[in-house]
C-alpha cells in the first residue's frame, strides 16, 4: 500500500530482524562477562584451591577481551593440565597484567599467543606478543617496583612487580624472553 511505501515498512521489518539478533548476541556477551566477573570477584584471595589454570586463563581472557580484540589476534595452544593448588584470583591477576602488557606492547595489530604445557612435572604458561619488545638494558629491571617504560601518567610500574611477587608466593618462577 501507499502508506507502507511511505513509511518504508519493508526495510524497517528487515532491519528489525538484524537488530534483534545483534541485541541477543550482545545480551549473551554481557551475560558471559558478568558471569566471569562474578567468578573473578567471588574467589577469596586467601582461599587456596585446586583449579585448572586453562579455565582461570579463559575467565581472565573474557574479562580483558575488550582491551585485546581491537589490537591483537589471539592464538591459544592449551595442553591438558593437572589441577594446580593455588590462589586462583591472584593467578588471574597475574594473567590479566601480562595480557594487558602484551596489548600495550602492540601498537596497531599483532598476535598474542598463550601456550600451556606440562614440563618436568611443572605447569608452564607462556604469554607472548609480537609487540615492540623491551630493550636489553630494561629487561633486567622489569620486575622492580615502580619501574616502567610507559610514558608519564600511563603506568605505575607496579604491575610486573606484583606479578613477580604472586608467582614467587606460589612457588613458581617467572622469566622474560
Amino acid at each position: 500500500s501507499k502508506l507502507e511505501k511511505t513509511m518504508k515498512l519493508d526495510s524497517i521489518i528487515e532491519d528489525s530482524h538484524d537488530l534483534i539478533n545483534e541485541s541477543l548476541d550482545g545480551a549473551d556477551r554481557v551475560q558471559v562477562i558478568v558471569q566471569n566477573l562474578k567468578t573473578f570477584s567471588r574467589l577469596d584471595q586467601n582461599e587456596i584451591q585446586t583449579v585448572d589454570l586453562n579455565e582461570v586463563m579463559e575467565n581472565t581472557l573474557n574479562i580483558v577481551w575488550n582491551e585485546l580484540k581491537y589490537k591483537a589476534q589471539l592464538e591459544k595452544d592449551y595442553a591438558d593440565l593437572p589441577g594446580v593448588l593455588c590462589k586462583p584470583q591472584q593467578l588471574s591477576q597475574v594473567f590479566m597484567n601480562l595480557l594487558m602488557n602484551a596489548a600495550h606492547a602492540i601498537e596497531f595489530a599483532g598476535i598474542v599467543k598463550i601456550t600451556t604445557r606440562v614440563e618436568d612435572a611443572c605447569v608452564v604458561i607462556s604469554i607472548a606478543d609480537d609487540g615492540c619488545g623491551i630493550s636489553p638494558e630494561n629487561q633486567q629491571r622489569i620486575f622492580e617496583p615502580f619501574f616502567t617504560t610507559k610514558e608519564v601518567g600511563k603506568g605505575t610500574g607496579l604491575g610486573l612487580s606484583m606479578v613477580y611477587d604472586i608467582v614467587k608466593q606460589h612457588g613458581g618462577e617467572i622469566s622474560l624472553e
